[in-house]
């Protein structure tokens, strides 16, 4: 026989998201959901100035495209559908 314990668990939940470049804050949209935004975590290892840390950014659209704008070499470009298609 199994014998249960009725316990809440509590997670996390976001409420907030701005943007670490400029500070706006990345609006809901209707459904509730954050608008689209570049969001990047990284674990560094070792042999780097922030060996064992974990730093995370997250980026609005605009400030995105001002900060690619800068790259020598710019991001590489696909469409998300093509991908879509070639993986179903």
């Amino acid at each position: 026989m199994r014998v249960f314990l009725d316990q809440t668990t509590v997670r996390p939940e976001l409420t907030d998201v701005s943007c670490n470049v400029c500070g706006r804050d990345v609006d809901k949209n209707v459904s509730g959901y954050f608008e689209d935004h570049l969001t990047i975590s990284k674990s560094w290892g070792y042999h780097s100035p922030y060996d064992g840390e974990i730093h995370a950014i997250d980026v609005c659209v605009d400030c995105y495209a001002d900060w690619t704008a800068q790259f020598e070499i710019p991001p590489k470009v696909s469409s998300y559908f093509h991908l879509q298609m070639c993986e179903g």
